[in-house]
């Protein structure tokens, strides 16, 4: 099995406003898609080698002082084949973001002891399609176009959603789960057509919290590497893990 490394990408806020007006993503012209920010940032700085499973902490006013803003990925390159990418072709603007040195990494060990319990944290979009065509919904609102809105619970939907495919991957079983933080937000997406044109869309974000098994250290590292859900190249669906 390939190795799979952790990396931590230290960001310096002003540096990456910067870069958002740069991209013409202006953090002054309502609210910012920071999932986009930090996807078309991880392009520019690592190219084809930017991690696609990875997720954006920018804490708020009363915690800046003790937290950094930060990017977590799991990759499959390792910490120093990344800062090369960066100190070669990434731009000054985008180096400015996080320099070569600020990008930390470690390998994730191949073998977990097999029948263990972990907890678990991941920040999803729960939306799907009721065909393969259709338009992207949240999947309560799906949901509600089989059963009375009123004898549905959107966070256990949302349950039901993480567990089928968390456990879609061999080896991996939910045991427990719960939606710990809900919200509504804007997201940006560009068009297919030539040139491409960005749009704006309401989609679900949810924050799950739990426990899994796994029975076997292949099936955890699967499920790390996958992630959970759509929207995973724009910062949802990472599985962080800590003892249960």
């Amino acid at each position: 099995m390939n190795p799979l490394y952790m990396i931590q990408c230290t960001l310096d806020p002003r540096a990456f406003m910067a870069f958002a007006r740069e991209q013409g993503l202006d953090p002054g012209r309502g609210e910012l898609d920071l999932g986009y920010l930090g996807h078309a940032w991880l392009k520019a700085a690592f190219g084809d080698r930017a991690p696609g499973r990875w997720r954006l902490f920018m804490p708020g006013p009363p915690q800046r002082r003790f937290l950094p803003a930060r990017i977590l990925a799991y990759s499959d390159h390792p910490a120093d084949a990344l800062g090369d990418h960066l100190a070669r072709f990434g731009t000054p603007s985008v180096e400015a973001v996080c320099p070569a040195d600020g990008i930390q990494g470690k390998a994730l060990p191949q073998e977990w002891p097999p029948n263990r319990h972990y907890a678990f944290e991941a920040l999803c979009c729960p939306v799907g399609r009721k065909a393969r065509q259709g338009t992207e919904k949240d999947v309560f609102l799906l949901a509600t176009e089989q059963a009375p809105e009123e004898t549905l619970e959107r966070a256990t939907v949302y349950q039901d959603w993480f567990r089928t495919r968390a456990e879609a991957v061999e080896g991996i079983q939910i045991l427990n789960i719960d939606v710990n933080a809900f919200r509504l937000g804007k997201v940006m997406r560009k068009t297919q057509d030539h040139p491409r044109n960005p749009r704006q869309a309401i989609r679900p974000q949810a924050e799950f919290r739990g426990v899994l098994k796994a029975t076997g250290d292949g099936g955890l590292l699967d499920l790390l590497r996958r992630g959970v859900g759509r929207h995973r190249a724009f910062g949802f669906g990472m599985i962080l893990l800590r003892p249960a």
